[in-house]
């Protein structure tokens, strides 16, 4: 179960649920298997490149699910929710009449593929944010909205 749907307060429903966005998790997977590969291949041959793109794969894999698996964002009628962390857990919460500004930060590929962080602010130095999520402008317009 979820830590921020079995976190919901009285009448309070979800509008928005995510995890991190796997674009970008799989756009930086194959970039490293593929740059393995070619310093694999270029030091010896063939078999030490599949070798090398296996091993980043192996690698690489605990920390993709901890990301994955570890990182949650939510908006209700309320409040926006972020939680990242398996083991221990950092979890932010702004009540949405707090929120003063919604930025939104996307690269080139982020804006081509539709995912970026938005780094909500609030009354003095508080901020939540929702890294590497699908959609960043369609919950930037939900939050902004409060309906």
């Amino acid at each position: 179960m979820s830590y921020i749907k079995t976190n919901l307060n009285n009448n309070e429903k979800l509008k928005f649920h995510s995890r991190i966005s796997l674009k970008p998790i799989i756009i930086n997977y194959s970039f490293l298997v593929i740059v393995g590969f070619f310093i694999g291949y270029g030091v010896y041959d063939i078999v030490v490149g599949i070798t090398t793109g296996i091993i980043i794969i192996v690698g690489y894999l605990p920390f993709v699910l901890i990301a994955y698996f570890g990182s949650e964002f939510g908006v209700t009628g309320k409040r926006v929710i972020s939680k990242k962390g398996i083991i221990s857990r950092n979890a932010s919460e702004m009540n949405l009449s707090s929120i003063e500004s919604v930025n939104v930060d996307q690269g080139i590929i982020g804006r081509i593929l539709d995912f970026g962080t938005l780094k909500i602010s609030g009354r003095g130095t508080t901020t939540v944010d929702f890294e590497n999520i699908d959609g960043p402008v369609k919950v930037r317009k939900l939050i902004q909205n409060r309906n």
